[in-house]
């Protein structure tokens, strides 16, 4: 039995500009989405939900009815598309970074554009973890980054919903499952804090002890999926 728990929070922030966003697609597929909010104000508000929005409601409706992979890239086309209407009606930038993960039956199709955070855990440790869009990824590809360097460029994504045509192929990884898998999901402000691969099988309740007793680190919006097979 599938079992689902989350959180988000607004750190230090003045708003919170993470959007959670969950929904059962039929009785043994479901769907969970994460995201976090660029462009400050209320613009990171309005991006991260009209996206987890934009893309719940586009699979639900057409879930079935094509290829699981092509399913998630046309609803990615689509929030892409209803977030460059809503820059264009507010004459604002604005975008957000996004992670997902559609599971149907034993298999989980993810996809992420940005540095929200897929990981996968069984008994063994962590099998997977995905790579982050983000400049300073980049940079250690072409040789060794500097703390100074991460400073600077540490926030610079590479790919994002933002209302622009994104650059190269969406990534969409799929995996198995079995029973006692955990799939946990998250924002930069929870991982750059939380070690979470010596977290993964904490209760929630747990882990919000954990981060409650260092309340004054947590300095961003920070928010977490966790779902167990």
């Amino acid at each position: 039995m599938m079992e689902m728990n989350s959180f988000s929070a607004k750190g230090k922030r003045e708003n919170n500009e993470d959007n959670i966003l969950s929904c059962q697609l039929s009785s043994d597929s479901s769907l969970y989405l994460v995201a976090d909010g660029m462009g400050g104000y209320s613009f990171g508000e309005i991006a991260s939900s009209l996206a987890c929005e934009s893309i719940s409601e586009y699979i639900a409706e057409n879930y079935g009815r094509f290829d699981v992979k092509q399913l998630i890239i046309d609803s990615l086309n689509v929030a892409n598309t209803k977030i460059n209407e809503k820059r264009k009606q507010l004459s604002v930038k604005m975008g957000t970074t996004l992670a997902g993960v559609l599971i149907e039956g034993s298999l989980a199709y993810l996809f992420w554009l940005g540095d929200v955070r897929i990981y996968h855990f069984r008994e063994s440790g962590i099998l997977f973890q995905s790579e982050d869009h983000s400049f300073i990824n980049k940079m250690k590809k072409k040789g060794n980054v500097s703390p100074k360097e991460i400073e600077r460029y540490g926030n610079i994504v590479t790919k994002s919903l933002s209302g622009l045509p994104e650059e190269g192929e969406v990534e969409i990884v799929e995996l198995s499952l079995m029973p006692g898998d955990v799939l946990i999901i998250c924002t930069d402000g929870f991982w750059k804090k939380v070690d979470v691969p010596s977290i993964y099988n904490f209760s929630v309740e747990d882990i919000l002890n954990q981060i409650n007793g260092h309340l004054d680190e947590m300095d961003d919006n920070y928010s977490m999926v966790k779902i167990s097979v």
